[in-house]
């Protein structure tokens, strides 16, 4: 990882690993390029894949967190990071090119306190492109962005948040509304790409309801365990 001055500090990338069948070397191999000074914290976030990931290099980090769900490992995560920015990186989700000089263009704002990265997917599809074009729009409406996105906040933001993103599932949703009580949300016109697995495995518009309605039933009062228990649920 290259260590060139970009005017951050440190970025810490911070990745919940829950299944085997990540994309975290694909990551390692987008976060390599950056011109910023930047650390790849690894959280194991499910007791069978203990000591099956190891550091590679210095600037990596490997944590357990106890308690499942992601929320609860990205605040792990948080907590062990040293980065003046941290990105909450999905693990089966690659930043884009210049990813670094994105977010320190959009921190260059005083009033922004974090943001998000646009979404692609890693197969073509029009389905999912107009998934897309909603999930848009409802950011754009709403103010509100999803983990998909790659969200990205300032250390002191994201740590007045910790408590709002202790929670199983969910963390994306408490977390944005947290950081807008706080200033600038930016969404950026760089695009992430993340598996479209889910759509293909589960069935398009299963995949897509199921996840609509974990957010549907969290405005009505259910709790984010109550969710994590059936989003996961086999």
């Amino acid at each position: 990882m290259a260590c060139e001055s970009s005017g951050l500090r440190l970025i810490s990338v911070i990745v919940p690993i829950h299944r085997g069948d990540s994309k975290l070397q694909a990551i390692r191999e987008a976060i390599a390029p950056s011109s910023t000074p930047t650390e790849l914290i690894i959280v194991i976030n499910n007791k069978e894949l203990e000591g099956t990931i190891r550091p590679e290099g210095p600037n990596e980090r490997v944590v357990v967190s106890e308690r499942m769900g992601r929320g609860h490992a990205f605040v792990r995560g948080t907590i062990e990071s040293s980065g003046d920015v941290v990105i909450l990186l999905h693990s089966d989700t690659v930043l884009p090119p210049k990813w670094d000089s994105a977010i320190a263009k959009a921190l260059d704002d005083d009033g922004a306190v974090g943001g998000a990265f646009s979404l692609s997917y890693d197969i073509p599809s029009l389905y999912l492109r107009a998934l897309i074009f909603m999930s848009d729009l409802f950011t754009r409406l709403s103010g509100e962005v999803w983990g998909d996105r790659a969200i990205f906040a300032r250390r002191e933001a994201l740590e007045g948040c910790l408590a709002a993103m202790d929670v199983p599932l969910l963390e994306d949703v408490r977390l944005s509304k947290c950081m807008r009580g706080r200033g600038k949300v930016i969404v950026l016109k760089e695009k992430v790409v993340t598996s479209a697995e889910g759509f293909m495995t589960q069935g398009r518009v299963r995949h897509a309801w199921k996840a609509l309605r974990c957010r549907l039933l969290y405005a009505l009062g259910a709790s984010p365990q109550r969710l994590f228990d059936y989003y996961y649920k086999r």
